[in-house]
């Protein structure tokens, strides 16, 4: 068994060949063959829903079968693998007898394993020394295929062989700085699972964390930034090219769990001067978001066809200007550094963040609760800012809920969740009402309707806030 930890980049058009040519790369020697690669699983992906991987791959010659196994505290990515040498192109499922995954039994399990994806690539591979650390590179040209479906692959990873991780980081730094290429989020069999499931280049939403209570708080906020950092990548490539509201959406909510996350975790990051930088770097980003994004909200409104067209116009303004704020060097840049910063940094060697999660997850939402607890409160009676105010802190808390959902099994969590995703759902249409009012020219026509979906809004939230309470602060009740 052995650890692998690797830092991946998309390559964007025209970057392939340039690779080549990088400074890091000039003085290394070349290796270039062609590998093709089988992956295996049940019917029901009885491996995939596990995080685990069986690969054939043909290269020089010979097949190798590797089993790669994700870690729970997601990476940079850092994942256990097991290889051996293989007989041929037919997986030898014995091979997994004693990994630490429920495969039920061998005999069964050899009967039901089945090609599921295919990927063809022609990769070159350098070996370079930085500092103390030696990294293998390799960049992938080729084709990733599920069934009939079928996606390009360009892709540039850096794999530590030996030394500090903390190098990955800068290398992938200076291809940024030089060429089209932006932080890769998906392995080839997560790639190829998209591909088979058709869900490539569609809007996605959050997935599920694994935050576990055998945790650290440094390996807890490392998973959780991987995570915000996945669903932003996925959207933004869709956001580019398509214009799609939905992932415009959905890359904008990644980015203000991911500020959300900073906020959570500030004890324990605090003391690292870089937090503060990429904290203002995220606000920074996340900004350029906001206009897109009202105006999407705006254009499901009913509205007069002139007004509608001048919108509409807009919109489109503001996508480009997102767009160009995506492919800028500036947040691709800044999304490389997240990475490097979250799994190597030097806050991950404080004393808050050595610790394990769940004393330090359940003094932190009680700091939350702390801020929105609804005993006396009537948002109908509140002046506006602090409704404001409180669906950010009622937004930061649910986000902590679903960050943590795994440590707390308390039968309240539901409820919890639930009655807070009301509220901010309430509180946010009310703040989009307030948005497009702004927006709209000719509001005298609307303002009755307007004033009465209002009031529908707010009471809504009131009642949400009175289940919100109900429920209770169920970390507090864990067994």
């Amino acid at each position: 068994m052995s650890d692998e930890i690797e830092l991946k980049l998309d390559m964007g058009e025209g970057a392939l060949n340039a690779v080549r040519s990088l400074p890091l790369l000039a003085e290394a020697k070349a290796e270039t063959n062609r590998q093709l690669s089988i992956y295996f699983d049940t019917p029901g992906a009885k491996l995939g829903k596990q995080g685990c991987t069986l690969r054939l791959r043909l290269a020089k010659g010979g097949w190798v079968q590797t089993v790669k196994l994700a870690s729970a505290a997601g990476g940079l990515v850092e994942r256990r693998e097991w290889e051996w040498e293989a007989a041929g192109e037919q997986p030898e499922p014995e091979r997994l007898a004693g990994l630490p995954i429920e495969v039920g039994s061998l005999d069964r399990l050899a009967r039901k394993l089945v090609p599921v994806l295919r990927s063809e690539v022609e990769r070159t591979s350098w070996q370079v020394e930085v500092d103390d650390s030696r990294v293998q590179v390799d960049l992938d040209a080729g084709t990733l295929s599920a069934g009939e479906r079928r996606t390009g692959i360009e892709e540039l990873e850096f794999e530590l062989l030996d030394g500090p991780a903390t190098v990955l980081g800068p290398l992938a730094r200076q291809v940024v700085e030089q060429l089209p290429a932006r932080l890769g989020v998906l392995s080839k069999s997560d790639r190829g699972t998209a591909l088979m499931d058709g869900n490539l280049g569609r809007p996605a939403k959050a997935a599920p964390l694994e935050v576990t209570s055998d945790l650290t708080v440094a390996q807890a906020f490392a998973a959780i930034v991987h995570a915000c950092l996945k669903h932003f990548r996925l959207n933004e490539d869709v956001v580019i090219a398509c214009r799609d509201p939905v992932a415009l959406h959905q890359a904008r909510v990644a980015m203000r769990r991911l500020r959300s996350a900073f906020t959570l975790f500030k004890p324990a990051i605090a003391a690292d001067p870089k937090a503060a930088f990429l904290r203002e770097e995220l606000r920074w980003f996340t900004n350029q978001l906001g206009e897109a994004r009202d105006l999407d909200v705006y254009l499901t409104r009913d509205l007069p066809a002139e007004e509608r067209a001048r919108a509409f116009a807009r919109r489109e303004i503001t996508y480009s200007q997102v767009i160009e704020a995506m492919n800028d060097a500036r947040s691709r840049m800044l999304m490389v550094e997240l990475t490097g910063w979250a799994f190597t940094g030097s806050w991950r060697d404080g004393s808050r963040a050595v610790g394990l999660i769940t004393p330090f997850a359940a003094k932190r939402m009680d700091r939350l609760w702390g801020s929105v607890e609804p005993t006396g409160r009537s948002l109908t009676r509140m002046e506006e800012e602090a409704r404001h105010q409180l669906r950010i802190q009622v937004k930061k808390l649910r986000y902590a809920v679903e960050f943590f959902d795994r440590l707390y099994p308390s039968k309240d969590k539901k409820r919890f969740r639930e009655a807070a995703e009301q509220v901010q759902e309430a509180l946010g249409r009310l703040n989009d009402l307030r948005t497009a009012r702004a927006m709209n020219r000719n509001q005298e026509d609307s303002w009755l309707q307007e004033q009465s979906e209002e009031l529908a809004h707010l009471q809504h939230a009131e009642l949400a806030v009175q289940k919100m309470a109900k429920a209770g602060p169920f970390w507090r009740t864990q067994a």
